[in-house]
């Protein structure tokens, strides 16, 4: 478990404060979040999000499959770069384990979602996200 030097310098390498607010990369945005767990001591929350045009003929479906493998890609570089900014600054590395959706006593969370945001009989908006807890050990 971390101590509270250790938790400050977590959040400087996942700051998303004003002038990194976004690490905006190939049009989609990664943010973090810290949250105090009770008896189980920090999670470390992982959001990918990003809007995307979606052709009615080649379905939602397929644009969610190509979404779920890019959002985990894109979840995986940030994290191995949070991890590597942490050894960095604080001299050990960072263990994190993902949460399980089936973790008991737990509500599970939805990996991903795909919802459309606007309609037209050509193109339609979506807005893609995609949460990964991780328990910081």
């Amino acid at each position: 478990m971390l101590n509270l030097q250790e938790i400050r310098v977590l959040e400087s390498c996942i700051n998303t404060t004003f002038g990194k607010s976004s690490y905006r990369d190939m049009g989609h945005n990664v943010k973090f979040k810290t949250m105090n767990h009770c008896d189980d001591g920090y999670v470390l929350e992982v959001r990918f999000e990003t809007l995307l045009n979606v052709n009615p003929r080649e379905g939602i479906a397929s644009y969610q499959k190509e979404y779920d493998d890019k959002s985990r890609k894109a979840i995986d570089e940030e994290i191995k770069r949070v991890k590597a900014d942490f050894r960095a600054e604080a001299g050990r590395a960072l263990k994190i384990k993902e949460f399980k959706s089936d973790r008991p006593g737990h509500e599970p969370l939805k990996e991903s979602h795909l919802e459309i945001i606007s309609y037209n009989s050509a193109l339609l908006r979506g807005k893609y996200s995609r949460i990964i807890q991780y328990h910081i050990e």
